[in-house]
């Protein structure tokens, strides 16, 4: 009993509010080694229920710990998932998260990760790189945020417009095996309260291989047009209200973006055309742990817009439930509505684990005036679970006209 005491009292705190903060990172790094020491001998002892609370607490403690001490973490994440777009998938990689200056306390945690994915969909094996990046300097004042997808798989193309999209179902009519490297950012800059402005970019290479194209796209002219111009080079800007709590995975507040890109073959752009995307999300905390979120979004194309580059919906992070691509426009528009649930434990705290149900609308249209002539509805159920500070692995369920969509993803939709 003595030694059970003695290793009791020993642990490093469990309550948020008594874990401290270190000035000196290596102090910092001690402390957390302090945590991770004392669960691997916990899980040494007999197993007991006692035992197994206090590693809970103890690894709740920890994921506190990192967040208050702004320490960097590296999560390793392997294993199969799933989306309609990619099939069954193997996926090997990993979440960076980090703070640029762990001494500010309001700073918001960064994240890279990168993945190398190995898919199967279609009786065709495909592979790729998924990244992103979510990183925040000087007091959230500047932020970078981009993603970058590549790589060699089977896509699917119906056409342009809703009646395309109904034409034809998925299959050989549709199937392409693409090669594809794309990437967007945007550098924002504070600039007064929580609006912000900077820089945009959009980079994209999209080359279908093979001799024959899928039936959907042989009397196609804008597909005939651009099938042989693969690369598209954009510049803009944008315009940003942001009064999230974090980024990633937001409980409050509220985010809107106007935004605005001009692909030129001045830039070395195989096509003229421009772009413009008005985005809103808006988030509300019912209480802690229960977050209603909404998302608004509408896209227009103008000019001699590329096929692969035309608005589209669908998608993990757009009416999920639709496949990725099977409806697009030179107009699109959907808002959706999100109910997001963090369980609780039994000390009342919350968990790593939590579920979302969601609902959305959708249209497209060669002009935005015939919006809502035809119109898209999703519904689904999702898990979540935290594998960092605010940052989760989700399943999500969607539901559409044309069936069922899993999708295995990490972050938020939105």
């Amino acid at each position: 009993m003595a030694d059970e005491s003695q290793q009791t009292t020993s642990l490093p705190p469990t309550d948020r509010a008594e874990i401290p903060f270190y000035v000196d990172q290596t102090e910092a790094e001690v402390g957390l080694e302090r945590y991770q020491h004392a669960i691997d001998q916990l899980k040494r002892q007999p197993n007991s229920q006692a035992t197994n609370k206090l590693i809970d607490d103890l690894e709740y403690a920890e994921k506190d710990y990192l967040e208050i001490n702004g320490l960097p973490k590296f999560t390793f994440l392997g294993g199969p998932a799933y989306t309609p777009e990619q099939g069954i998938l193997v996926a090997v990689g990993g979440l960076y998260s980090f703070k640029t200056d762990r001494q500010l306390h309001g700073l918001q945690r960064s994240s890279v990760s990168m993945f190398l994915v190995g898919n199967y969909v279609d009786n065709d094996v495909g592979y790729g790189l998924r990244a992103k990046h979510n990183i925040f300097w000087n007091n959230n004042d500047i932020q970078f945020i981009g993603e970058w997808n590549a790589g060699v798989q089977s896509k699917h193309y119906w056409g342009i417009g809703y009646e395309q999209a109904q034409r034809f179902d998925l299959g050989d009519d549709t199937k392409q095996t693409v090669l594809s490297n794309n990437y967007r950012a945007n550098l924002n800059f504070r600039l007064q309260g929580d609006w912000f402005v900077g820089p945009a970019i959009a980079i994209e290479y999209y080359s279908p291989q093979g001799d024959e194209a899928p039936a959907a796209a042989q009397d196609d002219t804008n597909y005939n047009e651009f099938e042989d111009k693969p690369f598209t080079l954009g510049l803009g800007g944008s315009l940003a209200y942001d009064s999230r709590d974090v980024a990633v995975n937001a409980w409050q507040g509220q985010y809107a973006k106007a935004q605005y890109l001009i692909f030129n073959s001045a830039f070395g752009s195989q096509a003229d055309f421009q772009l413009l995307n008005l985005e809103h999300r808006y988030y509300y905390s019912l209480s802690p742990g229960q977050v209603v979120a909404t998302l608004a979004n509408f896209q227009h194309s103008f000019g001699d817009t590329p096929y692969y580059a035309i608005p589209t919906l669908g998608g993990p992070t757009s009416l999920r439930g639709y496949y990725k691509g099977q409806y697009r426009d030179n107009a699109v528009a959907e808002f959706t509505t999100e109910y997001r649930h963090t369980f609780r434990r039994s000390n009342g705290e919350l968990s790593k684990h939590g579920m979302t149900l969601w609902s959305g609308i959708g249209s497209i249209a060669e002009e935005a005036s015939a919006l809502g002539q035809d119109s898209l509805f999703s519904y689904g159920i999702g898990y979540r679970y935290e594998v960092q500070p605010r940052m989760n692995v989700r399943l999500d369920l969607g539901f559409s006209e044309h069936g069922a969509a899993f999708y295995f993803n990490f972050t938020e939709a939105f």
